[in-house]
């Protein structure tokens, strides 16, 4: 099966035992790695555009390290990939100072051509995030729609994740205009309450769910930090799933991304909501024990080998 993740890859940065490394991240891509670490057995693509420069070219050859397929992974001429610094706290939390604003992920509908949106339909799902929409140039949004549109129109599962991030919006209102809009494309949803509470107030996922109940999802997958997992089926019926919190938090990055990443992979293979949410949760438990947005290929492959 073939799973697309639209979005943006930076070049990042972070300190690990005082010594500044560089890496390559950004939310969906994270998540495209995830998946294919996990599940060799999917075809994982990622959907964006990166420059002619030499550190493109690093973040190239790094997806593809990684067997992430490239076939929508488009050389823009004139422009370059984004960059980011992760700074952590005690606990773990983290914040980002980011330089991206002439990325060139912010030009992908320029670069697709006819024949690439038609050779995207025979993908199987595909995923994007509220920072896929704040990334994009506003001019191209109506054809993002459109693109959208012609896949789920073609059979490809559309998902969706929040993953609100303020400084990327002029306002809310922005944003949750953008994000109303996903939600009635989206075939499945993977929004979280920490969202919701910064865009609406809510303070329960009991909120979460009356809030979008008139559209119409296969699944909704409601994440609540370290508490449990809420799903809804497309029949209404609710569901918990609870988790087991980690006591060595050493970097939340990427906490959201691997769960998406994992939950979609064992959902595309058949397993039940809820044994894709204890999969995708283990996961991320062992993501954020580690530093930076993608953890060591081989430690992580020694989880996938305990959990498979």
């Amino acid at each position: 099966m073939r799973v697309g993740f639209i979005g943006e890859c930076m070049a990042e940065l972070k300190k690990v035992n005082g010594v500044l490394e560089e890496g390559f991240a950004g939310d969906t891509f994270n998540s495209a790695v995830y998946l294919k670490r996990t599940f060799p057995q999917l075809d994982s693509y990622f959907v964006s555009a990166v420059g002619s420069d030499a550190l493109s070219k690093e973040m190239l050859d790094f997806a593809q390290s990684e067997s992430i397929n490239t076939r929508f992974l488009f050389t823009h001429p004139d422009k370059h990939i984004g960059l980011y610094k992760i700074y952590t706290d005690a606990e773990g939390e983290r914040s980002f100072t980011y330089w991206r604003n002439d990325s060139a992920a912010k030009c992908l509908m320029s670069q697709l051509t006819d024949d690439d949106k038609a050779s995207m339909t025979a993908l199987d799902l595909v995923l994007f995030s509220g920072i896929s929409l704040a990334i994009l140039n506003t001019e191209d949004l109506p054809k993002f729609w459109r693109l959208l549109a012609k896949l789920k129109e073609s059979g490809t599962k559309i998902v969706f994740d929040m993953n609100h991030r303020p400084a990327l919006w002029k306002g809310r209102d922005d944003a949750t205009a953008l994000y109303e809009k996903a939600f009635e494309i989206a075939d499945v949803a993977l929004p979280g309450l920490e969202d919701f509470n910064f865009l609406y107030g809510f303070e329960t996922v009991e909120e979460i769910i009356n809030f979008l109940a008139p559209f119409s999802f296969k699944q909704l997958v409601i994440k609540n930090g370290a508490s449990a997992v809420t799903l809804v089926d497309e029949k209404g019926e609710v569901s918990e799933v609870g988790l087991t919190p980690v006591t060595n938090v050493v970097d939340t990055t990427s906490a959201g991304d691997a769960f998406n990443g994992v939950f979609l992979g064992a959902y595309l293979t058949g397993e039940s909501p809820e044994a894709c949410v204890n999969k995708a949760a283990k996961c991320a438990g062992f993501v954020i024990q580690h530093p930076g947005a993608i953890v060591d290929k081989k430690a992580y492959a020694d989880l996938v080998a305990s959990i498979a």
